[in-house]
């Protein structure tokens, strides 16, 4: 029957998680802890995916359900509670549903009891578009549990997302025709008033004894029943006779049901008088005072619902209400635990690929990783056979499994004892313990929970990885990884034993919805994949870049360190740099010192400069560029700066707070910002401590001399494998800050009076082969009464537009002044002699100036979010004091910004700018790479036309040429058959015969299991194809 409304009521809500599916939760959580202690750009990238990933997640389950839709297309009038009552519905959905989805029933709204449910596994072929939206009717056994009349069902419609994580419910109220449950009839039977009968006799048909007195006889006539035979009268007269009435002495019974009665003994009692063939009826106390006949046995079940129906609305609310609260034990929401060999396969190669790169990141030995991987795959292959055949693991590798996990864990209990064991476990035995225990759970995977908790697992070890690897290789890791595990999570919800391919599949209708509907769903995965690409974009576009660990820890020190000789003295690597191929390394300088580099010694030579190279020499985990500094020098001669003789002071790690230094100023309400820089050494570096401008505090596992010239120095060389975090105290110095504090050298003197213990004199200090023509150029080039910000800028201005920049640089005579040289002979330098000229012409004009050594940010790696300092990054450039900021760096050559003029940017960003950088980059291979994909795909169609062709056979070439005279209907369409598209043909070509017997020869070939090929035969089709093909073309 129909019914009355088709949806009345509808809810829509989160049903609940697929087993295993919190883990994913949990390992998000703990990768958000990872992100706090590492302050990784590269974790942030795998949260946002993640959290994107379960976004949706979320969204896929809501997109499957949100328009569905129930209607109970048919339902009988009479249904007995316990027995199987026969429903058929008809499902509407805006796309087909997966098949996890279910669709259950109940007759109340708050679902206290499931009375049918229908499971859509293997009827993926029966799903019908109707032109809107997928519609699949289906028949099911419902089961009423309780008495009474139903005028509504309630169904349930819960499906997950495409990854299966995450359930939807959609609830729908269906108003139906009453559907009468009686309960199973029972006795005894119930008090009855029995009395003679009020008709003159009841027909012979009437169930029940007939012997005694008759009203009278006749004949036998046709269809007469067996019962209605008076034997005797028959033995008598030869020939049947019959009943015609019996007497009137037959009984009626009475039933006056009381409202405390049973309507199971009500039903028993209504029946057992009809199957004693009595005239029945039931007092109800109907206002007309007039008993109801009950004819037949439907009729007593009938009015036992009825009455059932009254006692269930005439009860206390009070018992309804408590009766309404016990419910049925809500059914698992995922009922299929198999797990797919995709789904395990490729859950194995994340692992695989998630260990490679955390024991990269730990600079482990080639054949750590082959074990570790022979180890995922050894526990694939026993955890997926177990799987397939249902049996138990043996008792010995569950014990064993079970031991070796909790040994790992009571191994990382036992080393993170407080938060420094913690931190020395995050670089020490955690991630072996972590990497062990992903193998030994490979073994425990054998359903779709244990599979998720592996998936999360991995989630983990990869989120890891990313907060210790910083080398340029992280985002290739990260994308093959990210593949892999997204394979993963969505095949696990695939079927173990998908269903076999059936004969019908040929067909050539079918198997154009197939394709059809294949192209759909790549089309979705693609739309899928972009709008999550989107997203993820947009939420990383409001995601800052980290300002770095939260807990400044993970100090370490490489095995190849050496003490550095003088106790706060300069020292070397053991393995000093090869001189390059300089043609006159007398005249260029030594490179005994790091990447070639002068300046990381106790004197600085302006004549002469390293071949530098451009290996990496170590990588700096910072949100904002700055320069790295290693040195400050203050004694010039007019050739060779050189550093101060004062060692400074030594001070134990691994936290070493790092006082104030001569010049250093505490902005006076300009606002300071902390910037965290992690150093990772790349190569054998001296024991000069990198920070940028002004460190307060480093994280060393060593000792560390602070020196008052704002130098740091350690007492070992830096190795090859070195890490130390350093804190630094920016004032967030902007050019109107700079330029507020006017003329410095014309407020020195009253300034340097008012506070005596500000001795900068060294700073000021010109040497003795200063030219006149120097000193009159930085007189010529200031303004009398602008700002000393906007004089150190017209002093770059004219060195950028009369000199050049020039690593090749002649070298100056012997005794002859550098910044002369530079300025009016060669007009040609390199660094060292720009920022030489620069202080000797600041310091003329009574502004206190001092140069400085070390690196410029080098090249930012957005995805590990580390600057990529290489050898040729070595520099030096001038800081100059101002009284309310301290000292500021300034650099004719490199581009530096600012603190003030710097923010953090965001993630986003980051990635953005790394691709537009990338693009542009590589526009012509990129280019190139299109045009061989397009050349490529042309080329490939002909041998997929001739495959596809070899495959299907020749009748299957003529079925596609068949269809194709029909383009215009759509695919699931019903003339979308080869009659449909025979009657379709016989009304546009005027031909009555052709299509007719082309289609019937195609389907005879398709599913007529006696169909033999002949040649014949085919080319009679195949002719009459051709000419339908001519027809159409006119």
């Amino acid at each position: 029957m129909m019914s009355e409304e088709r949806v009345a009521r509808a809810k829509l809500r989160p049903a609940g998680l697929s087993p295993g599916a919190a883990s994913f939760i949990g390992a998000w959580v703990v990768g958000l802890a990872i992100a706090r202690l590492t302050g990784a750009t590269a974790v942030i990238l795998l949260l946002v995916a993640g959290l994107v990933g379960i976004g949706c997640a979320l969204l896929g389950g809501w997109l499957n359900v949100r328009c569905a839709s129930v209607t109970v297309l048919n339902a009988p009038d009479a249904a007995t509670v316990g027995s199987a009552t026969r429903l058929t519905i008809e499902l509407h959905a805006a796309d087909r549903l997966p098949d996890d989805a279910r669709v259950q029933f109940s007759t109340t709204e708050r679902f206290d009891t499931a009375v049918a449910e229908v499971d859509l596994v293997d009827r993926d072929n029966m799903w019908a578009d109707d032109g809107h939206n997928p519609t699949l009717r289906i028949g099911t056994d419902a089961r009423f549990e309780q008495a009474g009349i139903i005028r509504q069902l309630t169904a349930r419609v819960e499906s997950p997302g495409p990854a299966g994580l995450i359930w939807w419910r959609r609830t729908i109220t269906i108003p139906i025709q009453p559907i009468h449950v009686a309960p199973p009839a029972c006795g005894p039977v119930l008090p009855i008033e029995s009395r003679a009968s009020r008709r003159d006799g009841s027909a012979t048909s009437e169930r029940g004894s007939h012997a005694g007195e008759i009203d009278g006889i006749r004949a036998w006539r046709e269809g007469d029943p067996g019962e209605g035979i008076h034997w005797p009268s028959t033995l008598r007269a030869g020939s049947l006779i019959v009943h015609d009435r019996v007497a009137a002495s037959d009984t009626t019974w009475l039933v006056p049901y009381e409202g405390h009665d049973q309507p199971a003994q009500l039903r028993w009692t209504l029946g057992e008088g009809l199957r004693q063939g009595h005239d029945v009826l039931l007092d109800i106390g109907s206002p007309s005072n007039e008993p109801i006949p009950v004819t037949s046995e439907v009729a007593a079940a009938y009015w036992s619902a009825e009455l059932a129906e009254r006692i269930k609305q005439n009860s206390n609310p009070a018992t309804r209400k408590r009766r309404s609260r016990t419910r049925q034990r809500a059914a698992k929401l995922e009922q299929t635990a198999s797990i797919d060999g995709s789904a395990r396969v490729s859950a194995t190669v994340a692992a695989i690929l998630a260990l490679a790169m955390l024991l990269g990141a730990l600079s482990a030995v080639a054949l750590s990783a082959l074990l570790a991987a022979l180890g995922l795959v050894l526990g694939a292959a026993v955890s997926l056979h177990f799987a397939r055949s249902g049996g138990e693991r043996p008792l010995p590798l569950r014990i064993g499994v079970g031991l070796a996990a909790v040994g790992a864990l009571a191994g990382i209990a036992a080393k993170a004892d407080g938060v420094e064991g913690l931190l020395a476990a995050l670089r020490g035995p955690m991630p072996n313990l972590l990497m062990l225990l992903v193998v030994l759970h490979g073994f425990e995977v054998t359903d779709r929970r244990t599979l998720r908790v592996h998936q999360a697992m991995i989630f983990v070890v990869a989120v890891y990885a990313a907060g210790l690897r910083i080398d340029g290789d992280l985002g290739w890791w990260m994308t093959a990884w990210g593949i892999a595990f997204a394979v993963s999570i969505m095949s696990t919800t695939r079927r173990s034993n998908p269903r076999p391919a059936s004969f019908r599949a040929t067909r050539e209708p079918v198997a154009v919805r197939r394709a059809g509907r294949r192209r759909a769903s790549v089309l979705r995965a693609t739309g899928w994949i972009v709008t999550a690409g989107i997203v993820a974009l947009a939420v990383l576009s409001v995601v800052p870049i980290p300002d770095g660990p939260a807990r400044l820890g993970l100090p370490a020190l490489a095995s190849n360190e050496h003490p550095a000789g003088t106790p706060g003295g300069l020292g070397g690597p053991a393995d000093p740099t090869t001189p390059g191929n300089d043609p006159d390394p007398a005249e260029r300088g030594a490179v005994g010192e790091a990447g070639g580099y002068r300046g990381f010694t106790e004197t600085l030579d302006t004549s002469l400069r390293g071949d530098l190279g451009d290996d990496v020499v170590m990588r700096v985990r910072s949100p904002e560029p700055a320069f790295w500094r290693a040195q400050t020098f203050a004694d010039f001669d007019g050739r060779t700066w050189r550093v101060s003789p004062d060692i400074g002071v030594p001070h134990g790690g691994p936290t070493i707070d790092v006082p104030p230094t001569l010049g250093d100023a505490t902005g006076g309400g300009i606002e300071a910002k902390e910037l965290v820089q992690t150093y990772f050494i790349e190569t054998d570096l001296p024991n000069v401590v990198f920070a940028a401008y002004r460190p307060t505090r480093v994280i060393f596992d060593g000792n560390v001399w602070t020196r008052p010239d704002g130098a740091l120095r350690s007492d070992i060389t830096l190795g090859k494998g070195s890490a130390y975090t350093v804190v630094s105290s920016r004032l967030q110095v902007t050019p109107k800050i700079l330029r507020s504090q006017g003329d410095i050298g014309a407020v020195f003197d009253d300034f340097a009076r008012n506070d005596s213990t500000i001795d900068l004199e060294p700073f000021l200090r010109l040497p003795d082969s200063t030219t006149e023509r120097t000193l009159e150029l930085a007189a010529n080039l200031r303004t009398p009464g602008e700002s000393t910000y906007d004089t150190i800028l017209a002093y770059q201005a004219w060195l950028a537009a009369n000199t050049e920049y020039d690593l090749d640089a002649p070298v100056p005579a012997p005794g002859a002044d550098a910044v002369d040289d530079y300025l009016f002979e060669s007009r040609r330098g390199f660094c060292e002699q720009i920022a030489s000229t620069l202080a000797v012409m600041l310091r003329s004009q009574g502004v206190p100036t001092r140069l400085a050594s070390g690196y410029i940010p080098g090249e930012r790696d957005r995805v590990s979010g580390v600057w990529k300092v290489r050898a040729s990054d070595a520099h030096s450039w001038v800081e100059v004091w101002f009284p309310q900021t301290g000292w500021e760096a300034f650099d004719p050559t490199a581009q530096v910004p600012l603190a003030g003029d710097t923010s953090n940017g965001t993630v986003g960003g980051d990635l953005v700018g790394a691709a537009v950088s990338s693009i542009r980059s590589h526009a012509v291979e990129l280019s190139l790479l299109g045009i061989m994909a397009l050349v490529g795909w042309a080329g490939i169609q002909p041998f997929r036309r001739a495959l596809r062709n070899r495959r299907r056979g020749r009748w299957g070439v003529l079925q596609d040429r068949f269809s194709a005279l029909t383009p215009d209907l759509s695919a699931g369409a019903p003339l979308q058959t080869n009659p449909g598209i025979a009657r379709r043909l016989e009304e546009e070509l005027d031909d009555e015969v052709g299509p007719t017997t082309v289609a019937e020869a195609l389907d005879r070939a398709a599913f007529d299991a006696r169909w033999t090929d002949n040649d014949d035969a085919f080319e009679q089709i195949r002719n009459a194809v051709s000419t339908l093909e001519r027809k159409a073309r006119k």
